[in-house]
Parts: C-alpha cells; sequence; structure tokens
C-alpha cells in the first residue's frame, strides 16, 4: 500500500515538472525550423507573402533580441495597435514568447469608422496595460495612425531618438519606447521603424538566461465597452494562449497547419 501511495505520488510530480517546464511557444517553433526549416506554414494576402517555419523563427528571435538589446526584460508590456492581417503581429507574438515580454493588442479597425474614439481607446489602453512599448503601423486602411498617436502622446513630435535619450512622457511614465511599420522618418523622430528592431545578431541565449515555459505569462487581454478600453482581464500563459486559440495564426503555425490570413488594407 505505502508503495503504491509513494510511486502515485512520484507520477503525480513528475506530471506537474513536465507540465511546469513544457516549452513556450517560440521554442515550439525553434524546434519546428529545425525539423523542417522549408515548411510553409502561412500565407498573408496583405503583401502576398509566405512564411516557412524557418522565417518565423529567424524573424521572431531577431526581434526578441531587438527588444531586450533596448533593456526590456522579462514582465515588459507591449501594446500593439497592428491589424491581424499583418505578418508584423504574427512576429511580434513569437517574439513576445521568446523574450517573456507580455503583448496585448487594441483593435485598429476602431481608427477607421472613427478617429475620435480611437484615440480615447489608444489612451485608455496605455494607461491600463502600463506599456512599456507601442507598437503600431504607420498607415493601413486609409488611416494615417502616427498622426493619431501624435494627438494622444504629443511628445514624440519633438523627441529625437538620434539624441540617443530615452523617451519621456508625463502622460505615460511607463512608456519607453514607441515603434512604427514604416520606412521613414519623416514627422517621426521620436520613434523607431520595426526594421530597426529587427537584430540577427543570433545571440538570444546571452539574454534570456531562463527561457519561458508554457506557464510563462504571454498574452494580455483588454476589456472593451462600446470600443474603449475600460480594464484588464488576468494575463494568458503560453499554455493558455494554445487552449484558447486567442492568436489564430500563431496557433496554426504551432500545430503545422497550413493557412490563408485574408485582409490587404490601403497603405498611402
Amino acid at each position: 500500500m505505502l508503495r503504491s501511495i509513494a510511486a502515485n505520488a512520484l507520477r503525480a510530480r513528475r506530471s506537474v515538472a513536465v507540465r511546469t517546464f513544457a516549452a513556450a511557444g517560440g521554442s515550439q517553433v525553434d524546434a519546428l525550423a529545425s525539423a523542417n526549416p522549408n515548411l510553409d506554414v502561412v500565407r498573408y494576402e496583405h503583401k502576398n507573402i509566405t512564411w516557412t517555419t524557418r522565417h518565423v523563427q529567424y524573424y521572431s528571435e531577431s526581434l526578441a533580441i531587438g527588444f531586450l538589446e533596448m533593456g526590456f526584460t522579462a514582465g515588459d508590456v507591449v501594446l500593439s495597435w497592428m491589424p491581424q492581417h499583418f505578418s508584423e503581429q504574427m512576429v511580434l507574438q513569437f517574439a513576445c514568447s521568446k523574450s517573456g515580454l507580455v503583448l496585448y493588442t487594441l483593435d485598429p479597425l476602431v481608427a477607421k469608422k472613427d478617429p475620435s474614439k480611437a484615440q480615447q481607446a489608444l489612451k485608455a489602453a496605455l494607461e491600463l496595460t502600463k506599456a512599456n512599448i507601442l507598437i503600431t503601423p504607420e498607415a493601413t486602411n486609409d488611416v494615417n495612425y502616427v498622426h493619431l498617436v501624435h494627438n494622444v502622446i504629443p511628445e514624440l513630435r519633438i523627441f529625437d531618438t538620434a539624441t540617443g535619450e530615452p523617451f519621456v512622457t508625463p502622460r505615460f511614465p511607463h512608456l519607453r519606447l514607441a515603434v512604427h511599420t514604416g520606412f521613414d522618418q519623416d514627422d517621426k523622430y521620436g520613434w523607431f521603424p520595426l526594421r530597426h528592431m529587427v537584430v540577427p545578431s543570433q545571440n538570444l541565449d546571452s539574454f534570456v538566461t531562463t527561457p519561458p515555459t508554457d506557464q510563462t505569462p504571454l498574452a494580455g487581454v483588454l476589456k472593451v465597452q462600446d470600443d474603449i478600453p475600460v480594464s484588464v482581464e488576468p494575463v494568458l500563459t503560453n499554455a493558455q494562449v494554445l487552449e484558447t486559440n486567442i492568436w489564430p495564426t500563431y496557433c496554426s503555425i504551432l500545430q503545422k497547419k497550413f493557412h490563408t490570413v485574408e485582409g490587404v488594407g490601403v497603405i498611402f
């Protein structure tokens, strides 16, 4: 009897250990890329781009390194205002999984139907999430998101990243970095282009000494009423992101299910 009880207890401990230390999504995509780097996993109608597991692994790791080289650490918060049909959003999701950052996403389509309300939503989201990093498209769906952000964070108009000084705004004291997806810096001197954040130095392990697991917090959730965030829900772990399928493209890639992401958008 005692042997049976002891054996059951040992199995239970082993089960907990396996569940606790299972790989995070970022590590899982590394394993997929190692096993089959040329496997096509997703095609985006926007820009007509097809991604292999190797593409996902390479760019998400490079973006994770970029954040960590900027001094961000596990537990810091990213607020994305990017559409789900942008491949940059998927790369960001895996980058956060690799680096231990927590990612919230604000619906960008509100800006197309009501720019004023979209600015209110952004202000509320920044306050509720205490975001350290804001990432937004430069423009899509006939909306210039950089201009909308300037109305909410006017300091970005006068700040210049070339000085090397840390960004500071009393309106949102937690915010340390604003990133856009465009290619020029005209009227965006307080921003960093996303392409400058992609650092393919292949030294992620020098920044992440304890790799994230399936229990590491990953996806923040905003509770929204009438298009305005009013509170935050409990942060989902890597495992819960897969269980809830809250990020469909991210989850499909990890399940090796090829799919097409619809949506193009107008860029000017």
